[in-house]
């Protein structure tokens, strides 16, 4: 076992790990934070006496004390963990509630398990880097590999909420969470109740030696972030932002986020791109990918950005899978009212046949959805909005929610939360060693946006209402105006048409070696290029196609350096 530390708590020696328990019987690796490692220091009894101040002690305690079973339920945090057993020769790996840290393995049977927090660990000590197609059919489809399956063959992802015993060549796996919406007791939660749970969680988010920062953009969940930092005492407070030299035909959200900063008393830290700095950081952006992701880049930039002063940074990801925040939620509430949903297959023809100007125009977008275009059930809409490249596959998932946005927020946490939002974070942050912490994912706040009624969290006026509503004293008064959701978009659509951008591109799909790995199909790779650079529009109504191109890109690039 081994382990390589970016010390958070306890900053000296005594900290390290391997960390030993039980007089050399049981071995502890961890990666992540115990957010309550305090509270439960507090159940060990004084007497107890640990060798560290930090969390990775208490844990080791508790694991030897209760055992793997009841120690897991009791953790607050984000975490990965690896405790071996000397007497019987069994290692058990558990991964957190909702899979914000990762854990790769190999089952070897009788030759061991090769266990690891990142894939390609795995992939070295396990020596086959065999190419997976249902996890590269996948990530054509999704944007995104989806667990179990990782890129590569034989290797897998442990679920979130999960743990794995391997003990004299076998392995079990077992379910010690599963992300369910409570029953409501059928009283309204109140704004205030919101408001002091998000600001606990903050606080409990901020434990930390080292200074924390925070990612800040110009909308409502970094903004918020910062407020409840500020309400949970944090004096001084580092914001960072990406922004653009130049018109990079996308917003720039880096001037509303300096003007919230300002709001705050943060201090600002800024980088501004421009299209040949950002081209210049592609290969280190290659080399640090794992596996093929499709929208990962904006997490690695601002993370680069904020590694130079800090060792931790928060994030508001999370407020949109579990309140109901994306655009596409509205789309399915009206879908859910329409007595039109039958004319799906209308819808899908005109779809077809319609230019791309017309069918990404977000009238045409509520038509298909209230004409059944996007399908009959929450399933289908879900995987429609989600799926990147046809065809669509519907994921079988164990959701026994009766509302229709429980349903759908489930299916955000179980694959796109976890699939790839998280995923993303972790592996972009850490290649900048930085830790990145992400509040609205936790699992005291999946129990309380379980109590919120779906009126209170989507409305014909959007979706995030609750949260609108609870920050509206602490929030810049431009924040809570602006009700357009945000999203940090990186300006590719119009970047990689570019001179230097397309030659690359180019080169690198128009390849012999890129013939020769035969991963996508040359005369529908040339084909969509063509329509891609042929093309001078740069809207939203022709993401599809950009994103498209990109991911043909990055994936081939990824396959090169990964000798494929």
């Amino acid at each position: 076992m081994g382990f390589r530390r970016l010390s958070i708590l306890d900053l000296s020696d005594h900290g390290r790990q391997p960390m030993r328990f039980g007089g050399g019987r049981y071995t502890l690796t961890f990666n992540g934070e115990i957010y309550n490692f305090r509270e439960l220091r507090g159940t060990l009894g004084h007497e107890v006496e640990l060798g560290s101040t930090g969390d990775t002690a208490v844990l080791g305690t508790l694991l030897e004390r209760d055992g793997v079973e009841k120690t897991l339920p009791r953790l607050r945090g984000m975490f990965a963990i690896a405790w071996r057993d000397e007497a019987d020769g069994s290692v058990v790996v558990a991964r957190d509630q909702f899979g914000i840290k990762p854990m790769f393995y190999r089952d070897g049977g009788d030759a061991g398990l090769v266990y690891g927090l990142e894939l390609r660990a795995v992939r070295d000590l396990s020596g086959d880097a065999a190419l997976n197609p249902a996890a590269l059919a996948d990530f054509m489809r999704w944007g995104a590999v989806q667990a179990p399956e990782t890129i590569y063959a034989g290797i897998r992802c442990l679920p979130p909420g999960h743990s794995l015993r391997w003990h004299n060549g076998r392995i079990e796996l077992r379910r010690w969470f599963e992300p369910k919406w409570p029953a409501r007791s059928g009283k309204p939660v109140s704004k205030e109740a919101v408001r002091e749970a998000v600001i606990d969680s903050v606080r409990a988010h901020l434990v930390a030696d080292v200074p924390v920062g925070v990612f800040l953009s110009g909308g409502l969940d970094s903004t918020m972030m910062v407020a409840c930092m500020r309400a949970a005492g944090q004096g001084s407070i580092k914001a960072f932002s990406i922004g653009y030299e130049e018109n990079a035909g996308v917003p720039d959200e880096s001037d509303a986020a300096r003007r919230s900063a300002e709001f705050f008393g943060c201090e600002f830290v800024r980088e501004r791109l421009t299209a040949e700095s950002l081209e210049s950081k592609l290969d280190a952006y290659f080399d640090a990918m794992d596996q093929p992701t499709g929208d990962a880049l904006n997490t690695w930039l601002v993370s680069g950005v904020a590694a130079r002063e800090v060792k931790v940074a928060i994030s508001g990801l999370g407020a949109d899978e579990w309140w109901a925040g994306y655009n596409y939620h509205r789309l399915v509430a009206l879908a859910q009212k329409s007595p039109l949903r039958f004319a799906g297959g209308l819808a899908r023809g005109l779809d077809g046949v319609l230019p791309a100007a017309l069918r990404g125009h977000k009238l045409w977008k509520a038509a298909f959805y209230a004409l059944g275009g996007a399908g009959a059930d929450v399933a289908h809409m879900h995987a429609h909005a989600r799926t990147i490249m046809p065809p669509i596959q519907v994921p079988e998932l164990p959701i026994d929610s009766n509302h229709w946005l429980d349903q759908l927020l489930l299916r955000e946490t179980q694959t796109y939360l976890a699939n790839m939002l998280l995923r993303d974070n972790d592996w972009t942050s850490m290649a900048h060693s930085l830790e990145l912490r992400v509040p609205l994912v936790d699992v005291e706040m999946f129990a309380l946006a379980g109590q919120v009624a779906p009126e209170q969290k989507l409305d014909a006026r959007g979706g995030k209402r609750i949260l609108r509503e609870a920050f509206r004293e602490l929030l810049p008064p431009w924040i809570y105006d602006d009700k357009a959701k945000k999203t940090f978009t990186l300006p590719l659509m119009k970047w990689m048409r570019l001179p230097r951008w397309r030659e690359r591109i180019l080169d690198t799909l128009g390849s012999q070696a890129c013939r020769d790995r035969d991963l996508v199909d040359p005369a529908r790779s040339e084909k969509l290029l063509h329509a891609y650079f042929s093309s001078q529009n740069d809207s939203k109504q022709v993401w599809h196609l950009s994103q498209t191109v990109w991911m043909l890109y990055l994936l081939e690039e990824w396959a090169r350096r990964n000798r494929l």
